[in-house]
């Protein structure tokens, strides 16, 4: 996460305003220079100012880190015209999908840093918003993003996450209303994806990222309180995330861009992450070891954690590089495209799936503390220090009276774990999910929960082409053949 803000940091053109640089040109498959185009506007910003705020949810921001994202909240806020993001480089709005990825920022801001003269603005967005919406009877549609192929609600529509937490945050009525006008377009007028939750049209149309973020939007509207029907919404939205997980990914979490792509985008492993983690909280609990194998996995693999290999001569070049994530990747190998753009969106796309792992490893309500992902973290009431893949072993430290219910994964019957701790405690097979119930706990005690890992080789065939991966429990230790030019699953290594 560290690496990935400091990458953004140097994603910022100080001749411009701080104008992020979305793009990194790709020749002969390596990075050759960093590039403005329309996405710098309110996307870029917009996931550079996001990013920002939640890195500092996770680790102490150095000073240089905490400047940068003041300029990229000052640029951002620049853009503002007639209630919306205007581009630079044109005389109108940008584009509905870039407005939302500026919503996504600003309410996060405000989430992290209440303050009414954000509120405002946000309200003032919300509005403006919807005047540029065409209205029909039931419906609001934006005929901007339309194509000739579809009439693309996902872009538009991904609009609909941030207003609806929003409208959880504030009550702003208006927010809510427009979102359930945006959601009655995507599920009764874009005939794009079917009842049985198939993605009808590829590329730009079939765009898996937009088109899961807005799922997952549309959940939260019905839950929030609009007129939807909820639980038809959940087993639609469940069945596209079943048809997507079986046809455009892999259990280790590589992801594909759009329908028929053949490379994965960071930002669509986290927005599977995402909905994944909407279904759970409709009690689909099995959806945790798609998660945990995805963070494991490909998320992490995705990001250009050592630019050496690559030999870029120019210094700005391999620092824009450096700590970012990927957007055209195949199993086995980063910049996988001979010629095209590694994008700055994915930085702030590997950045959000890390910070939801990270919110989601371990929730605390007032029953319980649920230990949901196998992962070190840490919370005012427990400790969790992860051995796996090298040993399968969690330590638990606590420092309250809840019980602890730890997750097993799919392979591992919670009667086969070994529990060591105080004598007060107490070890049950939680009935409700695959969970082992801990209790009799006092603040201070120390538990140790022990099981055998297993090793399995799996062959997949992705995008024409054969791989072999060897697992140790939810994690891939090597992937072959071995990629070039930016070889991963190097761990074994």
């Amino acid at each position: 996460m560290r690496a990935a803000a400091e990458c953004a940091t140097r994603r910022m053109d100080a001749t411009r305003n701080y104008r992020p640089w979305f793009g990194v040109q790709i020749e002969n498959g390596l990075p050759s220079q960093l590039v403005h185009e329309n996405w710098d506007l309110g996307d870029t910003s917009g996931r550079f100012l996001e990013a920002f705020v939640m890195a500092r949810q996770m680790f102490s921001p150095p000073p240089f880190m905490r400047l940068a994202e003041r300029r990229i909240r000052a640029f951002l806020h620049s853009l503002f015209k007639n209630g919306v993001i205007y581009g630079e480089d044109t005389a109108g709005p940008d584009h509905m999908f870039a407005q939302g990825s500026a919503l996504y920022a600003l309410v996060s801001d405000y989430e992290a840093s209440p303050d009414s003269g954000l509120r405002a603005r946000i309200e003032s967005f919300i509005l403006a918003l919807e005047k540029l919406a065409a209205k029909e009877e039931d419906y609001s549609w934006y005929p901007q993003v339309a194509t000739k192929l579809a009439p693309c609600s996902h872009m538009g529509a991904y609009q609909i996450f941030p207003m609806v937490r929003f409208y959880e945050l504030t009550r702003f009525a208006p927010a809510l209303r427009f979102s359930e006008r945006l959601s009655r377009w995507v599920l009764f007028h874009d005939p794009t994806i079917t009842p049985a939750g198939v993605i009808t049209k590829t590329a730009w149309e079939g765009h898996l990222h937009a088109w899961m973020d807005t799922f997952t939007g549309i959940i939260r509207c019905a839950a929030a309180g609009a007129d939807l029907d909820h639980e038809a919404i959940c087993r639609r939205a469940e069945r596209l995330y079943l048809w997507v997980r079986e046809h455009w990914t892999t259990d280790f979490g590589w992801v594909a861009d759009s329908v028929g792509s053949q490379t994965c985008e960071t930002d669509t492993i986290t927005s599977f992450i995402r909905l994944a983690l909407e279904l759970i909280r409709i009690g689909r609990h099995e959806y945790w070891n798609d998660i945990e194998r995805a963070v494991r996995n490909q998320l992490v693999e995705n990001q250009f954690r050592n630019v050496d290999r690559l030999h870029i001569a120019d210094t700005t070049v391999r620092k824009g590089v450096s700590g970012a994530f990927e957007s055209y990747a195949k199993p086995n190998t980063l910049l996988a495209l001979q010629k095209g753009t590694l994008e700055g969106c994915c930085i702030h796309g590997g950045m959000r799936g890390l910070f939801v792992a990270f919110q989601n490893a371990v929730t605390v309500s007032g029953d319980a503390i649920r230990v949901n992902l196998l992962l070190s973290n840490t919370r005012p009431q427990l400790d969790v220090v992860s051995f796996l893949p090298h040993q399968g072993r969690l330590e638990l430290h606590t420092q309250s009276q809840q019980p602890i219910w730890v997750r097993c994964p799919d392979w591992l019957k919670p009667d086969k774990a070994k529990v060591d701790g105080p004598g007060s405690l107490k070890v049950e097979n939680e009935s409700k999910g695959p969970y082992l119930k801990l209790s009799g706990l006092t603040p201070g005690a120390k538990l140790s929960i022990d099981f055998d890992l297993p090793e399995k080789e799996k062959s997949y065939t992705v995008a024409g082409n054969l791989y072999k991966a060897k697992w140790c429990g939810d994690t891939v230790l090597e992937l072959s053949p071995c990629g070039e030019p930016y070889p991963i699953y190097l761990r074994r290594r």
